[in-house]
């Protein structure tokens, strides 16, 4: 019995169930938005998941006083709700005006003791720190697409979740095992970052498996210690 879990990914945009074979077959699962106008459509989205809100920063201009009140009084009504996809980007947009939203949305996650998931491209420095300063409060925070074993200590001693994504395989094998056997195990988690995965996923199964054997692990194993992960994280 496969016991598959997706520590990241994205409903309302639109996953399409013959590129994710296994989704149905889900344990456990962490689902973010991107933008506001994708609540709404979150909160009514039927699916076996936990659900969380925020602003990309890719959108970080959709961010005002009365976006924050909403995310507010989502989070307040449901003590379930989860805070992400936040972070910054070096590579699209300006984290100088990125760094303010993602700094009010972690304090908020921090503020009421929820999960913070966290986009970060080039930032990891800025993304400690913040996560230093304003984070400490927060329930668990998920480091979404991780793929920066130079960070892993710090981010570890910061109380950080890894979560791998599909996209890291074009990598050399040499690099992709040097990132796995740096991050802790009971601190690894795996996503799909549906439906927007990398090319040639073939659902969250397929990939554990490859995972699984750069760490010299079999499968069955490797998807009950992510699993037990996320599980931890989600319901704790």
């Amino acid at each position: 019995m496969h016991m598959t879990s997706d520590a990241h990914l994205h409903p309302v945009d639109g996953i399409m169930p013959e590129r994710y074979p296994d989704l149905t077959g889900l344990k456990h699962s962490l689902s973010c938005t991107s933008t506001r106008d994708q609540w709404v459509p979150l909160m009514e989205w039927g699916g076996e998941t936990v659900k969380s809100f925020g602003i990309h920063p890719w959108y970080c201009d959709g961010w005002d006083s009365e976006t924050e009140s909403a995310l507010l009084d989502i989070l307040r009504e449901d003590k379930g709700a989860q805070v992400g996809e936040i972070g910054l980007d070096s590579k699209r947009g300006s984290v100088t005006e990125q760094m303010p939203v993602f700094r009010r949305q972690l304090e908020i996650a921090s503020e009421l003791g929820r999960i913070a998931s966290i986009h970060d491209i080039g930032c990891e420095k800025e993304v400690l720190d913040s996560i230093r300063m304003w984070g400490k409060g927060c329930r668990g925070i998920v480091l979404h697409s991780y793929s920066s074993d130079s960070y892993v200590k710090p981010f570890t001693e910061a109380g950080c979740m890894f979560s791998i994504n599909p996209r890291i395989l074009s990598r050399s094998e040499i690099r992709l095992k040097r990132l796995l056997s740096s991050i802790p195990l009971d601190r690894l988690l795996l996503e799909s970052d549906a439906p927007f995965t990398a090319k040639g996923f073939e659902g969250m199964g397929a990939f554990t498996g490859r995972v699984a054997s750069l760490l010299g692990m079999e499968p069955s194993e490797l998807e009950v210690v992510v699993d037990d992960n996320l599980g931890r994280l989600l319901h704790e």
